[in-house]
């Protein structure tokens, strides 16, 4: 079956593509791509050349692969191959910005892992150089990294407010022992305690931590103590995101014993109490799953109307399309989402023969970029008022959300309610980004 845009976008031969209210994820359906594939999109992005852009910077490396891991990682300690990647790293974002148009402004530069922060001071000096040759960072620009705070020092965090991150996210998991033990990641609550305090002294923007609900031994009863611990470290903001067992996928989450997850109704009375915890503590609901204090910007964008989603996450304002570089990076145009080659082996292959390293791509019709839209629409406002969709497309996207219970119509909006805001992010996130429905 044939995908394409109609009017003036490229178009793209692929298989038939499964409903966004499914799923429209990368990791359950895509079709290969390359290079020439990304041409007529780019195309589109270099017409509007006054768009802001964000960037979204892979550092896959990790000094050892916990069993929660879920993302394109790999444990790596020796340098020459560290700085391989980083030269190559040079080469794409050279590749990106001339398909892009030229040295754009970024509105934000995120850094995703792996664990970033296993990078040495001269690799993550030198990957800032070469940012700011091929691309125009300015005084405005968000720079958001994602740490593992095994592998933070006060050196090291002033170090990169130095660099100019103003946002930190702390990959925590769970403060449970138990579980920390079955993931093999354990961080005492006093290590983070450390981490934090270190941080606020060093004043950055933001700093959000991740907790993910479904982990081997995980409990209701631990996931209570859990957030009094987390609360106690009071962080801006935190995400909470399902973690499923992909074995297939990620062959190291093999060691997982499945007899030790929490099943599905343990894991929404989970969601519940994090909501409620977080909620007791003066914190707001952002989104399907974030928990943010009120005069934190996705809070304030939330209330203003203005919160955006893409796959980075939420964001305070217009989505921005996501320019991706790195092994497994995720990229986001405006009718296209694809996603680097996952192979460190085929990336440099790729890279050093001159060639931008896309492998898959989910690549909606003009209806689906529009139910795109419109969803995402709603989770970030909480209510729609579907004026641009017919009868039919209303019927088809909607209707079913509130013959489940997930949403209401009142008058002529829609509007989500409590027990859709509770079971949708089950359904439409995840702790995986390529598996991330919208």
């Amino acid at each position: 079956m044939k995908s394409t845009m109609s009017g003036k976008g490229p178009s793209l031969s692929a298989q038939p593509l499964v409903r966004p209210s499914e799923t429209l994820s990368l990791g359950e359906h895509a079709v290969r791509v390359n290079e020439a594939t990304l041409k007529p999109f780019f195309a589109q992005l270099k017409a509007d050349q006054q768009a802001e852009l964000a960037l979204n910077v892979h550092l896959p490396f990790c000094p050892s692969r916990c069993l929660s891991c879920d993302r394109v990682a790999v444990v790596q300690h020796r340098d020459e191959e560290i700085n391989r990647y980083i030269t190559n790293l040079d080469k794409e974002l050279m590749l990106t910005a001339q398909a892009a148009g030229g040295q754009r402004r970024l509105a934000r530069v995120h850094f995703s892992g792996g664990s970033p922060n296993h990078l040495s001071e001269l690799a993550l000096a030198t990957l800032f150089s070469h940012i700011n040759r091929h691309f125009s960072i300015q005084s405005t620009t968000q720079i958001s990294m994602e740490l593992n705070p095994r592998r933070t020092s006060r050196a090291q965090l002033n170090f990169l407010k130095g660099l100019g991150v103003g946002q930190i996210k702390l990959e925590v998991r769970d403060v449970d022992a138990k579980v920390q033990r079955e993931i093999g990641r354990i961080q005492s609550l006093e290590l983070l305690e450390d981490v934090i305090s270190i941080a606020h002294g060093v004043k950055f923007d933001s700093l959000g931590m991740d907790y993910l609900i479904g982990l081997p031994g995980q409990t209701v009863e631990s996931c209570e103590q859990s957030m009094d611990a987390m609360l106690s470290l009071a962080p801006d903001w935190l995400v909470c995101l399902p973690f499923h067992r992909r074995e297939s996928v990620f062959q190291h989450q093999i060691a997982v014993d499945a007899n030790h997850l929490p099943s599905l109704a343990e894991r929404l009375a989970m969601f519940n109490q994090v909501q409620m915890a977080f909620d007791a503590a003066g914190y707001e609901w952002v989104g399907l799953n974030v928990f943010a204090k009120p005069e934190h910007e996705l809070s304030v964008a939330q209330r203003t109307g203005k919160l955006g989603l893409n796959v980075l996450g939420y964001v305070p304002e217009k989505a921005w399309s996501v320019l991706g570089v790195g092994l497994g990076s995720l990229s986001e145009l405006p009718e296209l989402i694809y996603q680097n080659e996952a192979n460190l082996a085929n990336w440099h292959t790729l890279i050093e023969s001159g060639l931008l390293p896309a492998h898959s791509a989910v690549v909606p019709d003009e209806s689906e970029v529009l139910r795109r839209k419109v969803l995402r629409g709603l989770i970030c406002r909480q209510s729609l008022t579907p004026a641009d969709l017919t009868d039919a497309q209303e019927t088809e996207w909607l209707s079913p959300l509130v013959d489940q219970g997930f949403a209401r119509k009142e008058q002529s909006s829609y509007l989500l309610t409590e027990l859709g805001r509770s079971v949708l992010p089950h359904i439409w996130t995840d702790s995986s980004p390529a598996f991330r429905a919208l």
